[in-house]
C-alpha cells in the first residue's frame, strides 16, 4: 500500500512539473469584432489586390506555357485570392450581409481578371504549348478536394489566432487558385487546338472545362471547412451557418461525381503500372531485349472497356509474336482491374548494330 501511495504522488507530482505551464501556451481565437475588422479590409476590392492578382496571373500563365514549376509555385505565394475566399466562408457563418456582398463580388472580379489576363498573354505571345503542368490541372478528382478540405481548415485556424498566421503563405501553396483560373485563359485561347492535343494525352474534358472543375473543387472545399473551423471556434451561430452550409454541401455533392470518376481512373493508371512492373519482373520473355516503356496512359471508353495505350521502344529482333504478348497482357491487367481491357501500344522499332572486332 505504501508503495502504491508513494508511486501516485510521484506521479502526480511529475505531471504537474510537466504541465504547469502548459496554460500559457493555449491560445484564444481572435475576438469576433478583430476577426470582422481583419476580412471587412481583406476583401476589399482595392487596387493593390487587384494589381497583385494581375501579377500573380500573368506569372503563373508565363509558368504554365513554359511548363516551370517553380514560377507557378511562386505565383501562388503572391496571389491574394485566397482573402476573399476565406472572407465568404466566415461571413456565411456569421451571416453578415455586407461582408457577404464584398466577398463574392471581390471574388467574381477576380476570377475574371484572372482568366482575362491568362487569355490575352496566351493571344499575345503566340505559344500552342500545352505541357504537363497544364495537363495536371485538367482532371482533379477527389484526392484535390480532400487537399481543398485540408487547406481550408488550415487557412480558416490560422486566421484566427496571430501566432500562425505566418502559415497562410504556406496553405496558398498547398492548394492551388490562381494556376486553375490561368489554365481556363489558356484553354480558351487555344481553342480546339488545345482540346484536341489534351485528348492526344488522353484528357477527355476540354482545357478550360476540366481546369475550371478543379477551382470549382478547391473553391468549394475551402469554403466548407473552413465556415465548420469558424462555427466550431464560436463565431457565429449554427442557425445562422445552416444555409451557407447547405449550399456547400449540394456544391459539394455534385463535383464528387465527376471528382470520383477521376479518381477511379487514377487507380487505373496505378494498377496498370503495378502490373506491368511485375509481368517485368515475372515474365521477362514479355520484354525481350532492350525494349523501353516511355509512357501509358489509361481511359474509359464508352464501350465500358478500359483502354491502356502504350508508348514503347522495341527493337526489330524482338517484334515476333507481338500480337500474342499484346493478349497476355491485356488479360493480366484485366485480372487485376477486374474489367474488360484493351491494350494498344505505338512501337517505335530501332535495330542495334555493334562493332565486329579484328
Amino acid at each position: 500500500m505504501f508503495l502504491l501511495k508513494w508511486l501516485k504522488q510521484n506521479l502526480q507530482q511529475s505531471w504537474q512539473n510537466l504541465t504547469q505551464d502548459w496554460q500559457l501556451l493555449r491560445e484564444a481565437p481572435l475576438p469576433a469584432r478583430e476577426l470582422n475588422q481583419t476580412f471587412l479590409q481583406a476583401s476589399l476590392p482595392t487596387f493593390s489586390f487587384y494589381l497583385l492578382l494581375s501579377l500573380a496571373a500573368a506569372i503563373a500563365t508565363f509558368g504554365l506555357l513554359t511548363n516551370s514549376a517553380a514560377t507557378i509555385i511562386g505565383a501562388m505565394i503572391i496571389a491574394p485570392l485566397m482573402n476573399p475566399i476565406m472572407t465568404l466562408a466566415y461571413a456565411l457563418v456569421v451571416l453578415t450581409p455586407r461582408l457577404l456582398r464584398r466577398a463574392i463580388f471581390t471574388l467574381i472580379t477576380g476570377v475574371i481578371l484572372v482568366i482575362v489576363i491568362a487569355y490575352s498573354t496566351t493571344e499575345l505571345l503566340g505559344l500552342g504549348l500545352v505541357g504537363s503542368e497544364i495537363l495536371a490541372r485538367t482532371q482533379p478528382n477527389s484526392l484535390d478536394l480532400g487537399v481543398a478540405v485540408a487547406a481550408g481548415t488550415a487557412a480558416a485556424f490560422a486566421n484566427t489566432r496571430r501566432s500562425i498566421a505566418n502559415a497562410l503563405p504556406g496553405v496558398a501553396i498547398s492548394v492551388a487558385l490562381v494556376p486553375p483560373l490561368s489554365v481556363v485563359g489558356i484553354g480558351l485561347c487555344l481553342g480546339e487546338l488545345g482540346t484536341q492535343f489534351a485528348a492526344s494525352k488522353g484528357v477527355e474534358s476540354s482545357i478550360a472545362a476540366g481546369s475550371f472543375l478543379l477551382f470549382a473543387t478547391n473553391l468549394a472545399g475551402i469554403i466548407f471547412s473552413g465556415s465548420l473551423v469558424f462555427l466550431f471556434q464560436g463565431y457565429g451561430s449554427l442557425k445562422k451557418a445552416t444555409i451557407g452550409l447547405i449550399v456547400s454541401l449540394l456544391s459539394l455533392s455534385i463535383l464528387l461525381q465527376p471528382l470520383g470518376f477521376s479518381l477511379r481512373e487514377l487507380y487505373w493508371k496505378s494498377v496498370t503500372f503495378r502490373t506491368l512492373f511485375k509481368l517485368r519482373q515475372n515474365r521477362p520473355n514479355l520484354f525481350l531485349g532492350t525494349s523501353k516503356l516511355n509512357s501509358f496512359n489509361t481511359w474509359y471508353g464508352k464501350d465500358n472497356i478500359v483502354y491502356v495505350e502504350l508508348d514503347m521502344e522495341l527493337p526489330l529482333d524482338n517484334i515476333a509474336n507481338i500480337q500474342k504478348k499484346i493478349d497476355i497482357l491485356s488479360q493480366e491487367i484485366s485480372k487485376e482491374l477486374k474489367q474488360p481491357v484493351k491494350v494498344k501500344i505505338n512501337l517505335d522499332t530501332f535495330q542495334q548494330l555493334e562493332s565486329q572486332l579484328d
